[in-house]
């Protein structure tokens, strides 16, 4: 992929989930002068992850290093704003959840339970499950990366 062709890709996958992160916003009641900076973190860390996975990143690891960022953000803005961080990382989160891992891997849980046999179906649930460690380990890293720039940045204005 060339370099134009990556930075298409990356204003286009942002600015889909800049409208994602502010819809969630509305969803979750934040107020009108948040939206704006909601949309950008929420645009950038999805065009970061983007990035990272196009140059040869898994998702999980992408998805941490996208999840930092928007905690770095999100503690910085809940500074300035005197806000709780939480305002500013939940809708940009969201667009980040791997939805479809976790679809993948229901459904295959499902087709396996009702296979009459289990051996023919043996790669089925290794898919499944495959999918289903993917969508647990970025929900858990997503969580993490958010979560850790506030506490690291509480624990130093504590001088802990």
């Amino acid at each position: 992929m060339s370099g134009v062709e990556l930075a298409v890709l990356l204003i286009q996958k942002g600015g889909w989930a800049a409208v994602a992160t502010v819809g969630f916003s509305v969803l979750f009641n934040v107020p009108k002068y948040a939206l704006p900076y909601c949309a950008l973190i929420g645009a950038l860390s999805y065009a970061l992850r983007t990035a990272l996975m196009s140059g040869g990143m898994g998702m999980v690891l992408a998805t941490l290093g996208a999840a930092l960022l928007i905690g770095v953000l999100a503690t910085i803005l809940a500074q300035r704003f005197a806000v709780s961080g939480t305002l500013f990382a939940v809708g940009p989160a969201i667009p980040l959840v791997p939805g479809s891992y976790a679809y993948k891997a229901v459904m295959g849980m499902v087709m396996a339970a009702n296979a009459p046999e289990l051996e023919p179906h043996g790669e089925l649930l290794l898919t499944a499950l495959d999918n289903g460690l993917k969508a647990t380990l970025t929900i858990l890293f997503l969580s993490l990366g958010i979560a850790l720039p506030g506490l690291v940045w509480t624990a130093f204005r504590r001088g802990d």
